[in-house]
This record gives structure tokens, C-alpha cells and sequence, in this order.
């Protein structure tokens, strides 16, 4: 009876050991990896790009192991999707400043990206993600870029979960088309092809199709509205608000000037003061910045609060302009509403020579008395500073 029990122990034992043996550990044919047979990785000796691929010489990665750049020097981490998770302190301490998280990643683990005081971006293909205890505690502040489809709910959810595994607010969010297509039809500002977003229904210009707007007043099928994306993205305009731009509302010959210094100094790379202590009003410095490089005559005066006029605006915008690039040749006497009389009548003139006005009607009438929109404000910045989108008119 002994014999049998101890024979039946002996036998336990050995299936114990079979059903808990460790996976074996392998080596990558390419040497940067060691991996289980269970898809694991266990250890990275590649350079300070780290690639996490689906599958390594056959087996299939379903996991960034625990610790595996622990305090590495890498800058940047990709996954490829497949991998469902990310293990504890799988980067912690490392010196990434991007990481993109693939959309299959469903849990990141404790500490994951803790201290990586470098870190700025991260993408998250999904809002369906949990993170561990202390995920990115540690760092700094991170724009997270999200799916385009992301609704309010989900943004909230997710942004407790990170406060939650960061420990403080210091993040914002990003959004990311995911079902960009090419329209064969409607041509954007600058002559191509206007892009769609199937996902979400953003509409605009391949060029600025990273620059989402915020305000809820600009519509993408607005005539105006690739020239408000390119000014507000230049920074050389914001919004009446954080939400609204309020395309319809006129301007100030404060804002104007404003806007005129802030074109000048975008092209010749001067630095405008805002800060000194001897400003009594916001836009004093902007004043005197251009009187001081001559947009604004010394015999020329602006009031401030007073709504600024399109003759008043073609005045700044066309001395402001420190790149002068002309598209066409208008004499004076194809603008019906203008003659050298005018006030500010070659200023005027000089816009439509370079391509930036172009008239409200098919016989190129100005208007110069009316006060300009803050749209067609835009229209005018958005060409001065972007050549392509100079507008050329039919000669005669």
C-alpha cells in the first residue's frame, strides 16, 4: 500500500510540474529580442526606436513584458497591433517623448510608463483601455491623440482614467482622423483635392488636416473656412472665444493693428515686447510696434476702439506684408468703387496685385467704407502668408 501511494504522489508531481513549467525563452534570428514561446517579450537590445512587432519568427506577441525598458535610452516606442498589453514598468524611467499604444492594447500595467519625464504624446487608437496603479505618474504634461469618433462620455471616462494613473490633470487631448479619404470632385484653397474623414465627417485641406477647430461657429463647408484653419493655425488670429470665432462680427482698429504687427513679425522673425511693465493698454506695444517699423505712417491715426474699415485694413495688410509677391496686374480703374482719391486707394490697390483681395462681386468691388468681417479678416492673412492660396484674376 505504501509503495502504490508513494508511486501516486511521484506522478502528481510530475503532472504539477508539466502544467506550471516556465515557457521556454527565445532569441530573435535578428538578436533584438527575446521572447516566449507563449508571446512575451522578455528583453529589447535594439536601438532607441523600439518597435514592438505582431509577431516574432513565427509566434504571435501578445505581450510587452514586465520591466522590459526599464529606465532604457529610447525615444520612441510603437507597437503593432495584436499585442493586447503592456506589462508593469514595461517603460518606466525610459526617455521616450512619443509612444504609440496600438489599438488592440487593452491594459497597461502599473507603472507602465511611470517617470518617463520625457514623454509628450501618446496615441491611444481606442478609448477602451484600463490603466494600473501609477501608469504615468511621474511625468510630465502628455497630449493624448484620440480617435475622431470619440464621443463626450468617452473623452470623460477616459480622462478620469488618466488623472486616475498620472495623478494630476496635466494632459489634454488630440484628435485623429481614421477614415481619411480624397474627394474626386471639390478642390480645397490651394487647388487639390479636398479630404474627407468618413469616420467623423471633418472636411478640409490635406495640408492643415491636423488642425482641428474648435469653435462650433465655423462650419466645414463654410467658403471661409480653410482660411480661418490657416490663420488660427499660424496663430496670427483666435477665437471671440475657446468655442466661438464669430466669423460675421467686424473688428477693431486695435485688433487690426494687432494682427498687422503680429503678420511682420511672423515674416521677419522679430519679436514683439507684450510683457513691458510702461503698457498702459493690451495694445500699446502693437501700436508702437508698427510705427516704429513704419506700417503706420507717423501722419496716419487709428482709433483704437473704433471698428476698422476695409479701405483702413487694406492700409495695414498691404504695408505689413514685408514679402511682397505679386499675382496679377489691376489697373485702379477696374475696382468700380475705388479711385486715387480714396483714402488708402493704392494700398487697396496693391492687395489685388498680389492676390490677397479680390473684390466681393464679379467687377472686383471693394467697399471701402464698410467694415471687414473677421472671415474675410482670415481670407486676407491666409494670403498674405500663404502664396498658394493668392488668388489670380482674369486680365481685361
Amino acid at each position: 500500500m505504501k509503495k502504490i501511494t508513494a508511486l501516486f504522489i511521484s506522478a502528481t508531481l510530475l503532472m504539477s510540474t508539466a502544467v506550471f513549467a516556465e515557457p521556454n525563452v527565445l532569441t530573435s534570428e535578428d538578436g533584438v529580442f527575446e521572447y516566449t514561446t507563449d508571446g512575451v517579450v522578455t528583453a529589447y537590445y535594439g536601438e532607441d526606436v523600439f518597435v514592438a512587432p505582431a509577431e516574432i519568427d513565427g509566434i504571435p506577441i501578445v505581450k510587452i513584458g514586465d520591466k522590459l525598458c526599464f529606465d532604457l535610452d529610447i525615444s520612441t516606442v510603437y507597437m503593432e497591433d495584436g499585442i493586447g498589453e503592456i506589462g508593469e514598468s514595461a517603460f518606466e524611467g525610459c526617455n521616450a517623448v512619443y509612444a504609440d499604444i496600438a489599438a488592440t492594447v487593452k491594459n497597461v500595467g502599473d507603472r507602465a510608463f511611470a517617470n518617463c519625464e520625457n514623454l509628450e504624446y501618446a496615441v491611444l487608437y481606442s478609448t477602451d483601455v484600463s490603466f494600473g496603479y501609477d501608469a504615468f505618474m511621474g511625468t510630465g504634461y502628455i497630449y493624448f491623440t484620440v480617435p475622431c469618433t470619440a464621443n463626450e462620455a468617452e473623452l470623460e471616462a477616459l480622462a478620469e482614467k488618466i488623472s486616475d494613473a498620472k495623478g494630476d490633470p496635466y494632459f489634454g487631448f488630440n484628435r485623429m482622423h481614421t477614415a481619411i479619404t480624397e474627394s474626386m470632385e471639390e478642390k480645397d484653397i490651394f487647388g487639390e483635392s479636398m479630404i474627407y474623414c468618413e469616420a467623423c465627417g471633418f472636411k478640409g485641406s490635406r495640408y492643415l488636416e491636423d488642425i482641428e477647430l474648435p469653435f462650433s461657429d465655423v462650419s466645414a463647408d463654410a467658403w471661409y473656412y480653410a482660411y480661418v484653419q490657416t490663420a488660427y493655425s499660424l496663430g496670427i488670429i483666435n477665437g471671440k472665444s475657446e468655442t466661438e470665432f464669430d466669423p460675421n462680427a467686424g473688428m477693431t482698429c486695435a485688433e487690426a493693428v494687432k494682427i498687422a504687427a503680429c503678420i511682420h513679425e511672423y515674416q521677419t522673425g522679430d519679436v514683439i515686447d507684450s510683457t513691458a511693465e510702461n503698457w498702459v493698454t493690451w495694445y500699446d506695444p502693437y501700436f508702437t510696434y508698427c510705427y516704429d517699423t513704419g506700417i503706420i505712417e507717423e501722419d496716419v491715426y487709428f482709433e483704437a476702439e473704433a471698428r476698422i474699415t476695409r479701405a483702413q485694413m487694406a492700409y495695414l495688410f498691404s504695408r505689413c506684408d514685408a514679402e511682397n509677391y505679386y499675382v496679377n496686374e489691376v489697373p485702379l480703374t477696374d475696382i468700380p468703387d475705388v479711385e486715387d482719391t480714396t483714402a488708402f486707394a493704392y494700398e487697396i490697390l496693391d492687395l489685388y496685385n498680389k492676390g490677397i483681395a479680390v473684390g466681393s462681386d464679379e467687377y472686383y468691388t471693394y467697399y471701402p467704407d464698410s467694415e471687414i468681417k473677421r472671415c474675410e479678416a482670415a481670407a486676407l492673412i491666409s494670403r498674405i502668408l500663404c502664396w498658394e492660396m493668392r488668388i489670380e484674376l482674369p486680365k481685361g
